[in-house]
């Protein structure tokens, strides 16, 4: 499912579903972070695939989006974030998602620095217009906070 660049999507209102409703959604694709507290997104707990993308005014996560991670923490494997101009920090539960294998940071130039990630996490890729301070501080050869990426098999850091 893409739910991308729909800015009156949130203000108008939920989608109805019933009580006996539960969306079964493997992948989604969003551009705004706040349509994860609509229903019935909000009340989504297996989704595998995440992609929030093409966002130049999100400068953080909103704690509802935040708190929303945790709900597929068992289920989400694949997180990527794409095409923020003004992010600059990703969310700070990404460390609770249990099943997180794969990362990948694209086009996210404000982002200085990441938070704690999860001991799941087997791909990390960080790609195009980062941050040069991003870049220093989790290069292979001795960037500073490398050691908090050091449990990934493979990361890949090509800005």
């Amino acid at each position: 499912m893409k739910i991308i660049e729909c800015p009156n999507l949130a203000p108008h209102g939920e989608i109805q579903t019933t009580n006996n409703c539960h969306l079964m959604l493997n992948d989604l694709s969003i551009s705004d972070p706040l349509v994860l507290q609509m229903e019935p997104l909000r009340s989504i707990a297996s989704l595998q695939k995440l992609i929030i993308s093409l966002n130049d005014e999100l400068v953080s996560f909103p704690n509802e989006a935040e708190q929303w991670f945790l709900k597929v923490s068992s289920s989400l494997c694949h997180l990527e974030f794409s095409h923020f101009k003004s992010l600059q920090s990703l969310p700070s539960t990404l460390e609770s998602l249990s099943s997180l294998q794969s990362l990948f940071i694209n086009s996210v130039p404000m982002l200085r620095e990441l938070p704690n990630l999860p001991p799941s996490l087997k791909r990390l890729f960080i790609l195009r217009d980062c941050h040069p301070e991003l870049k220093e501080r989790y290069r292979e050869d001795g960037g500073s906070d490398r050691h908090k990426i050091a449990h990934i098999p493979l990361i890949y850091i090509r800005c």
